[in-house]
């Protein structure tokens, strides 16, 4: 089972909160070159994205290229403050198929740690529209293994 975890695309500051800053032009480019790359895009039959509008925005700009028909939830706990062991606890909560995760630093690099390492401390530094592919038999802490990390 793949666990696809994604930063959103570079954001521009120009917005009157955080969650509201839309992604730059670049980083709308970044994100349309990462669903060019070859990701097991084609696998993926369910995502969570973060509500924030630039998550929001790269989900938009995937399935533009990608044309998915699956299950998108919308999530608050996988916002750049989210909780390791809530996200842990959403992913179990669902099916148990593959995953796309959208959404941001410092979380992201935190559940790569998580679930590798059982330490959200270990996780490798994720840019704007990088995507690591972890993977393994259960979405649980330590219980998955890096595959693959592409920045843009």
């Amino acid at each position: 089972m793949k666990l696809l975890l994604m930063r959103h695309g570079d954001a521009s500051w120009q917005a009157p909160s955080d969650s509201q800053r839309p992604l730059s032009e670049f980083g709308q480019q970044q994100v349309a070159s990462q669903a060019k790359q070859d990701l097991p895009w084609v696998h993926m039959q369910q995502a969570i994205v973060s509500p924030y509008v630039r998550a929001q925005q790269t989900f938009a700009i995937l399935n533009g290229h990608l044309d998915w028909h699956w299950h998108k939830q919308d999530c608050s706990l996988i916002t750049p403050a989210g909780d390791c062991q809530a996200v842990q606890e959403l992913l179990m909560s669902m099916a148990q198929v593959d995953t796309l995760v959208v959404t941001h630093q410092p979380l992201v690099s935190s559940l790569i740690g998580y679930f590798t390492a059982a330490d959200m401390y270990a996780g490798e530094p994720m840019m704007p529209a990088s995507v690591a592919v972890l993977e393994g038999d259960v979405f649980a802490r330590g219980c998955m293994h890096l595959e693959t990390l592409i920045h843009a």
